[in-house]
């Protein structure tokens, strides 16, 4: 697995420097033909979901096992800033990980600090599928993982916002993540997504983490949500998730025989 590391963060890297935005999905359902099928479609990436979705982690495994020959790079959403959840994640193989409700430097720091191994971080070190179940050089790994991980946190607050330029500059942050449905209820507008105040919130994240030169990710719900994203600034977009999928092409069947 440790020989992907390069190759996934260089795509990550690499789409929004050529101009072109990180197209995603979440995974909810924990079922690995839902990822497969998913797989065949030009995503760039997918963030399989522990906070929300009912995913623990021996579910993870099969789920990413189906994106093996896939150009797809796996993310995961780790339940919280927990450096014992986050080991046990990145034991399994992933590109990186999106941490929860993120308000701080310090909180930020501490996300880097449970993802690297020392001298960089804490992480421990007791690789497994991420090495092939030892077919694969763990020195080699822990030294790629080191420089290619990618630590993705969520600005989902008030304080965060006021906080997302200390955020940004946490050396080992690789973005940031809007979640307009957190972030509005947090600041006491929940749902007003389209509205000029919320919009204005929106624009200063996506400025500010350009100024910094790192990924800009938001949830999008909405195809017009999703272009007014990108033309804020946003590069790393979640085109939904694979519920909503599921529901609205099953819609577009019942529709003619108005049954929606």
């Amino acid at each position: 697995m440790s020989f992907r590391i390069r190759e996934w963060y260089e795509h990550i890297h690499g789409r929004p420097e050529s101009g072109e935005p990180l197209l995603g999905a979440w995974i909810t359902i924990a079922h690995p033909e839902v990822v497969e099928i998913l797989s065949y479609l030009p995503f760039d990436w997918f963030v399989i979901d522990m906070e929300h979705a009912p995913i623990d982690v021996s579910q993870v495994t099969p789920l990413l096992m189906a994106l093996k020959c896939s150009r797809v790079v796996p993310f995961v959403r780790v339940p919280w800033n927990d450096f014992v959840a986050i080991k046990r994640v990145l034991d399994l193989g992933v590109a990186g990980i999106v941490v929860p409700y993120v308000s701080s430097g310090e909180e930020a720091r501490k996300a880097v600090e449970a993802v690297k191994y020392p001298p960089q971080g804490i992480r421990g070190v007791g690789p497994r599928r991420c090495v092939g179940y030892g077919f694969e050089d763990p020195a080699t790994y822990l030294s790629d993982w080191n420089r290619y991980a990618m630590v993705i946190v969520q600005v989902e607050t008030r304080r965060a916002v006021e906080n997302v330029e200390e955020i940004l500059s946490v050396d080992g942050i690789t973005g940031v993540f809007v979640g307009p449905s957190d972030l509005s209820a947090n600041l006491g507008m929940y749902g007003k997504i389209n509205t000029p105040e919320f919009e204005e919130v929106l624009r200063m994240i996506a400025e500010k983490t350009r100024r910094f030169k790192k990924i800009a990710g938001i949830m999008a719900h909405t195809v017009d949500f999703a272009i007014k994203a990108w033309k804020m600034g946003y590069n790393f977009i979640a085109l939904g998730h694979d519920t909503k999928y599921l529901i609205e092409g099953a819609k577009k069947y019942l529709e003619p025989f108005k049954r929606v």
